[in-house]
């Protein structure tokens, strides 16, 4: 099984303002992947004359929850990032996956976030970091990978 994990450093990150393919870009020095999680809610659908006096839920809305890019700091990726906030529109993430055994091509993932750039406190390391805090904005998208 340990043949098919996919290291993380093969991952390509890219973000666009538009999510027209020619726009896509690398992320420059991104250190983490993120894909945001679905949250579905649950409403409580429960009532006097539910059967067995059980609890009866039903869906509501889903959320997607936040995500913190991490990466090298430059003055390039920070002044596109505040662009982009200042911008007061989501831009395209775009996480393509390497191919796996027997795959022509990786699974990928998009999905549309706001971009809030931070400068946050270095570490023992010292190395300056950008983080990319990510809000989603409606669906991610799966596109799975084609085989070989």
């Amino acid at each position: 099984m340990a043949e098919h994990v996919i290291a993380g450093d093969l991952v390509d990150l890219e973000w666009s303002p538009d999510g027209e393919e020619a726009t896509y870009e690398i992320i420059p020095g991104c250190k983490t992947v993120g894909i945001p999680e679905e949250n579905p809610e649950y409403r409580d659908r429960t009532s006097l004359d539910s059967p067995g006096r059980a609890k009866e839920w039903g869906v509501g809305l889903t959320d997607t929850s936040e995500v913190t890019l991490s990466c090298f700091y430059s003055a390039d990726l920070y002044e596109a990032a505040a662009a982009y906030k200042a911008a007061r529109a989501p831009v395209f993430f775009r996480v393509k996956l390497p191919a796996v055994e027997g795959a022509a091509t990786g699974d990928v993932f998009t999905y549309k976030a706001f971009v809030n750039p931070s400068i946050p406190s270095t570490d023992q390391d010292g190395d300056l970091m950008t983080d990319l805090k990510l809000r989603p904005t409606g669906l991610i998208d799966w596109e799975r990978g084609a085989n070989a």
